[in-house]
């Protein structure tokens, strides 16, 4: 089974991790710049996805899309 919803963050328990604006992790996070799962209007982030934000936020990783794996990830579609 998957993970319980306990879990996953919400941008506003996001807003107080980070010390950041609510409009600030919408937007970083409709940018692609942080991973999130979208629900209608709300942003959800898994603990993987929190984790992935925490590397960034370090500077230990990049943000943003990696244009590579998604090409893969799209050749492997069409085939």
């Amino acid at each position: 089974m998957g993970r319980s919803s306990e879990s996953y963050a919400t941008a506003q328990e996001m807003t107080a991790k980070y010390r950041i604006g609510a409009d600030t992790v919408r937007r970083k996070a409709n940018s692609g710049e942080w991973p999130c799962d979208r629900i209608g209007r709300l942003y959800r982030f898994s603990p993987a996805q929190q984790d992935e934000i925490a590397q960034i936020v370090a500077g230990t990783q990049r943000g943003g899309y990696d244009k590579d794996r998604i090409a893969a990830a799209l050749r492997k579609l069409r085939d």
